[in-house]
């Protein structure tokens, strides 16, 4: 069975150590670089990475993306608002179901 990791500053993923997720600490973003050899090798099945890491690596991830493992995806970091996650997730439906299946309840 693969595992799951997660990769970004303390206060961003800290959380997830108590699921049984490998988690991946890192003070800046850039530091992420230097394990994603082992993170995209095959070990783990899905890779979760803060926004300001998928900033700092997306040519890397780019890469593996038509592969199957890892699965790579951006949550937000702590005090960011998720946008790009949000967006990406969205990108990611339309282009398998060709259309947009996110939607929003607008508050009354």
């Amino acid at each position: 069975m693969a595992k799951i990791a997660v990769v970004g500053d303390s206060t961003s993923v800290a959380g997830f150590r108590p699921l049984g997720f490998a988690v991946f600490t890192v003070e800046h973003a850039e530091e992420a670089r230097s394990m994603w050899d082992r993170l995209s090798g095959g070990e783990y099945g899905v890779v979760f990475v803060t926004e300001p890491v998928y900033e700092a690596m997306e040519d890397l991830i780019v890469e593996v993306m038509d592969r199957v493992v890892p699965a790579v995806t951006v949550i937000p970091g702590a005090g960011s608002a998720g946008g790009m996650g949000e967006a990406k997730i969205s990108r990611a439906i339309e282009r398998a179901l060709g259309t947009s299946m996110l939607i929003r309840e607008e508050e009354e």
